[in-house]
């Protein structure tokens, strides 16, 4: 069995069509649930309407990204079988037919030793790859390569399984045994940015390799993201904000090597304020 958590907080619409995508895929062996943090639309009446078969979760609107899908993999693993898998999947994300069927059979036959990602794709351009995993080039010098990010489709020369360092959580299959090897997602940590990324530093320290798989594919409505305006102090200190220099510390303490953390925390602080400055 596949179960998929899906982290909520409104977007009703967009959680709607990854369900549709979810149903229909090849692989009927599925089942889904949602972790609603709080929203404040119709999520529950209409995902319980449309798709009562879900299992839906509640939250209090203090989850956040990393909480929820925390609070949702405990309750998976307190029904799991060993032989099971936990597919994480953004709201935003729809999934091409065949994408579980491919991620699935990708770590069966990597003796389930892998977490692995689908590759995300711009659902307004299909031609338009999408972030999904990084590797690191420099820890000291804070040098990260964003693989496939920005190249075409319809100019790759090879669907090959890309390893890498850092995995966006996305569309990312985990055998059920990892969390009871290494843990769950660090919601104390991390709460809503950086969760999925300390997660894969830590299964790699563990035995676990991180891939990205072109041929199984997600597309992501990326032109039509709802964004809040934040001022300068909510993008330096936010919880929603990925540009929390807090935050930023957290992640490079626990995963950063010790050598390199002092000029890792500085380049990410230079990072978080040209991003701002250059926003305003």
């Amino acid at each position: 069995m596949i179960y998929i958590v899906i982290p909520v907080h409104n977007r009703i619409d967009k959680t709607i069509c990854c369900l549709g995508s979810i149903k229909s895929q090849n692989r009927k062996d599925v089942s889904v649930i949602i972790v609603d943090d709080g929203s404040s639309d119709s999520t529950m009446e209409r995902v319980s309407h449309l798709y009562p078969e879900t299992t839906v979760l509640h939250g209090d609107g203090g989850l956040f990204w990393t909480g929820a899908v925390h609070f949702g993999i405990q309750h998976t693993l307190s029904i799991c079988l060993k032989e099971d898998w936990i597919l994480l999947v953004n709201n935003d994300a729809q999934l091409n037919n065949d994408t579980i069927e491919k991620l699935v059979t990708f770590s069966t036959n990597h003796k389930r030793k892998v977490i692995v990602s689908a590759m995300s794709v711009n659902s307004i351009n299909k031609d338009v790859i999408i972030k999904s995993g990084t590797r690191v080039k420099s820890w000291a010098l804070n040098i990260t390569q964003h693989v496939l990010q920005g190249m075409r489709v319809s100019e790759m020369l090879s669907y090959k399984p890309v390893e890498v360092d850092l995995l966006t959580a996305r569309c990312l299959l985990h055998p059920v045994e990892i969390f009871q090897d290494i843990g769950s997602y660090n919601a104390d940590l991390l709460p809503h940015y950086g969760g999925d990324d300390e997660f894969t530093v830590r299964a790699s320290k563990n035995g676990y390799k991180a891939y990205v798989l072109p041929d199984a594919v997600v597309y992501l409505d990326e032109d039509k993201q709802t964004t809040v305006k934040l001022n300068i102090i909510q993008q330096l200190f936010g919880v929603r904000s990925s540009l929390n220099i807090i935050n930023r510390w957290k992640f490079a303490r626990a995963v950063v090597p010790i050598y390199a953390l002092p000029s890792y925390y500085f380049i990410a602080i230079i990072k978080s304020f040209y991003v701002i400055f250059k926003r305003n």
